[in-house]
Order: C-alpha cells, then structure tokens, then sequence
C-alpha cells in the first residue's frame, strides 16, 4: 500500500515494525511516512500505535509545496531520512553477517 502523507506525532507513542519485527519506537516529536511523501513508493514499514495518538498531518499533495516554501524543513527531512537509511544499511549488514 501507498503511503498517504507525513505524520508528526504530537501526542502518544507508537512501534515501528519492519518485516514482522520491531525496529524502533517513535513518541511525540517523531514522525514517520517521509519515504511515501518524496517518492510514493510502497510503505517501507508499519506504525503501531501502542498508546492513543494525537497526530498532524501533511498529505503527499501539499508537501511538495511545504518543502519548496520552507527548504530548511524539508533539510532536517533529508537529515534524518539519511540516518535512518544508515541505520537500516548497519542492520542488514548485521543480519547477514549472523546468518554466515
């Protein structure tokens, strides 16, 4: 499925599941679905919510104009999108190194 949008969670806590597994956590402050919203591409994981969750929301369609009118937004965007790419390159490369 599609992601829809960028969330920020404002209120709650939630778990993020890759592949049937937790992988992270995310609490108010986080967000998640930037992958969906710079290339609608397929989810990459799943968002849990473990408590009630208050969230704001930024539809793929009116992103685009978000980044362009505030670039230092879509800045930290790209910064943390690249840690998280990081992480996620580590973790299977650990993977693979245990199932050697």
């Amino acid at each position: 499925m599609d992601g829809i949008g960028l969330f920020i969670l404002a209120e709650g806590s939630a778990s993020v599941h890759v592949g049937g597994k937790q992988v992270g956590t995310l609490g108010p402050g986080d967000h998640f679905g930037e992958l969906a919203v710079i290339n609608r591409a397929e989810r990459s994981a799943t968002v849990i919510a473990e408590t009630p969750l208050r969230c704001l929301m930024i539809p793929f369609w009116d992103f685009r104009k978000l980044a362009s009118a505030h670039p230092d937004v879509l800045w930290k965007l790209l910064e943390q999108l690249a840690t998280v790419l990081a992480s996620e390159r580590e973790r299977r490369a650990q993977a693979e190194a245990q199932s050697l």
